[in-house]
């Protein structure tokens, strides 16, 4: 991951010397979930969704098109990085260094702890179809070690800060995995947005809460499955 981690380092301060680099982490995240939403993958570009084509518009307002060039190729970086170091963190691990630098608690847990965590809960899931669940999943790093024992499970994810959500929402994406994360307060069930990931279909969707399979207004009820929870 080193390599691609200065890769994505020196591709995104670039931007960050004439815009915020916090925003711009933030435009990334979003830019590469409106990019690989469902109807753009699944039409090959021919068919657009309004609402995320609105989203996408608006996001890169503030950028020129040589911007726009930098930001194609930060997500270049992620999808190469992937492919050498498939369910590493680089973007947990960049929001760690050089936004949050540790503020307001934001140090996620070491990878060495979630791959421990990950055996102690999943180690003996040898079937698939299994439900595992991070109702504090940050950018998603325990889910990905879970993912590293037998990623054939259904995966989900909620965070109660946007910039979280969004990593995991594309750390799922680009390790294939499917399921869901939620922007969402897990204690208070208080919905934000949220995203499904390659379910029906390959791509990431955005839901409302109804259509979610981690928030409930109602009481819990006896679990007819088996749902593992990695916090």
């Amino acid at each position: 991951m080193t390599n691609h981690f200065n890769d994505l380092v020196k591709t995104l301060n670039q931007l960050g010397r004439k815009h915020d680099l916090a925003k711009v982490f933030n435009d990334l995240l979003t830019m590469g979930i409106c990019s690989f939403h469902r109807t753009n993958i699944l039409s090959r570009l021919q068919e657009k969704d309004e609402a995320n084509e609105a989203l996408y518009m608006e996001t890169i307002k503030p950028y020129e098109r040589e911007d726009l060039d930098i930001f194609a190729a930060a997500l270049g970086i992620l999808q190469l990085n992937v492919l050498d170091d498939p369910y590493s963190d680089l973007l947990g691990e960049f929001f760690m260094q050089h936004i949050t630098k540790g503020q307001n608690g934001q140090y996620f847990t070491p990878p060495h702890i979630c791959e421990l965590m990950a055996e102690m809960q999943c180690g003996n899931l040898e079937d698939e179809g299994n439900r595992i669940l991070d109702p504090a999943c940050g950018s998603a790093r325990m889910l990905l070690s879970a993912a590293k024992i037998n990623h054939r499970n259904y995966f989900f994810g909620a965070d109660n800060s946007n910039s979280c959500a969004k990593m995991a929402t594309l750390n799922f994406f680009l390790n294939g995995l499917n399921g869901e994360v939620a922007w969402m307060n897990s204690l208070t069930m208080e919905w934000y947005g949220g995203w499904k990931i390659n379910s029906n279909g390959l791509g990431i969707l955005p839901i409302e809460k109804e259509q979610s399979e981690i928030w409930t207004d109602a009481p819990p009820k006896k679990k007819t499955e088996q749902q593992l929870s990695l916090f």
